[in-house]
């Protein structure tokens, strides 16, 4: 990974943590789950429009490419980014961060499967035994009382990051030859058409308050979180690989957990803590990681992850 895409990943790691705080706005507001996705895929299609008008050529794609450009809008932002506003509406905007960061987990495991980039040494094996207990952790107040609406909106966004990591292997298997603004504005704006016409004839907005605090959240998530750095992330996955782009996963929590303590007066709890840094280390285990390679590299951490782990 060079230091460009070093900076571009922790940028993306600020626009996304802050992108929970933003959806837990919107749906405490009264707008129902499927109104939030569809207006925010529809702005991030709308903001990347000028960049598609520059990379137009990059569109000339087979008939083929644009059937999986199509389906990966639904796999990777329809259904995800709809059911994270299912689950935020029974758990804070810091635990579903915190449940986002299995997706280097199933990243790591189908990249070895179906890419057969790598195998899956005891050290991998550790870490992915060790992020999945921070989930059963993070899925209850205390292990012997689990929270029966907290659990299964847990659940619902691990189902979500296993639709990210599916989508991010795909991308690289079989979509690397489509241009990155192209690669996403093509998923976005599926994932505009097929979620934004149910909302409106399901009465996704209806009852709901507008206030400036929850349009500024819809403006932010949408342009932002859901449009620019989309292409990003698009970028990172062709240049970096699946794996090592789906690493902005695990420094989001700490940013959202931060913006919903600060804002929406979220307890932090021993048990988010206690799986924040399950599945971190969880993570870090899988991408080879150890405290002590940190400490001694960080400073040249850019330049010294040239090899590739996918």
């Amino acid at each position: 990974m060079t230091r460009r895409q070093f900076a571009i990943l922790l940028a993306l790691a600020v626009t996304w943590g802050c992108s929970f705080l933003f959806i837990k706005v919107i749906v405490d507001a009264g707008v129902a789950p499927m109104g939030m996705s569809g207006v925010r895929t529809a702005l991030g299609a709308a903001t990347l429009l000028p960049f598609a008008w520059r990379a137009r050529k990059g569109f000339r794609q087979s008939r083929a490419t644009w059937l999986g450009l199509a389906g990966l809008g639904a796999l990777n932002f329809a259904i995800p980014w709809t059911i994270f506003g299912i689950a935020e509406k029974h758990v804070p905007s810091g635990a579903a961060a915190v449940a986002n960061a299995c997706t280097p987990l199933w990243s790591a495991i189908l990249a070895t499967t179906l890419l057969k980039a790598d195998s899956l040494g005891p050290q991998r094996i550790a870490g992915l035994s060790l992020g999945f207990a921070g989930v059963l952790v993070l899925m209850g107040r205390d292990l012997a009382n689990l929270s029966g609406s907290e659990a299964a909106s847990i659940l619902l966004v691990v189902v979500a990051t296993f639709c990210y990591a599916v989508s991010a292997v795909s991308i690289r298997r079989w979509l690397g030859h489509v241009p990155a603004v192209p690669l996403a504005t093509a998923q976005v704006a599926t994932a505009a058409v097929l979620l934004l016409p149910a909302a409106f004839l399901t009465g996704a907005f209806e009852g709901a308050e507008l206030t400036p605090r929850v349009v500024g959240s819809v403006a932010a998530l949408g342009a932002f979180g859901s449009g620019i750095a989309v292409v990003a992330y698009m970028y990172l996955i062709q240049q970096a690989g699946p794996v090592r782009a789906s690493v902005v996963t695990y420094l989001v929590p700490p940013v959202g957990v931060l913006l919903g303590w600060l804002f929406l007066e979220e307890t932090v709890g021993w048990n988010l803590l206690a799986a924040l840094g399950c599945i971190l280390a969880g993570v870090a285990l899988v991408q080879g990681i150890s405290p002590r390679r940190i400490a001694a590299r960080f400073p040249g951490f850019a330049t010294e992850a040239a090899a590739p782990l996918d």
